[in-house]
């Protein structure tokens, strides 16, 4: 049987981890929210004939293939295409296309 100082000791423990774990899901909340403000493309309307429009691109993490691995998207003005490296590191932008996988029914 307990005595009530270990119940109480238990319950200062598990108060303190509970607050822990709340104040670090929140402080991870807020450095992301920060950090993708920091991070944004800013919004430029005016640019170089030729070359791309700032506020128009957009990059997620997709995973496309559901491989469980994610893939680079690069969305420019509503379109969407793979942003890959190639063997010498330079970046490549692709245009591709997800086919829908075929359902056999089995009896």
């Amino acid at each position: 049987m307990k005595n009530s100082t270990e119940e109480s000791s238990l319950g200062y423990y598990i108060k303190w981890l509970v607050a822990g774990v709340v104040g670090v899901t929140i402080g991870n909340s807020i450095t992301e929210k920060y950090i993708l403000q920091i991070k944004k493309i800013p919004n430029i309307s005016e640019v170089q004939p030729g070359f791309a429009v700032p506020s128009k691109l957009e990059i997620v993490l997709q995973d496309l293939d559901s491989d469980g691995q994610k893939e680079v998207v690069l969305s420019y003005d509503g379109k969407n295409y793979l942003l890959t490296v190639d063997e010498q590191g330079r970046p490549r932008i692709q245009t591709y296309e997800i086919k829908p996988t075929t359902i056999i029914r089995k009896e």
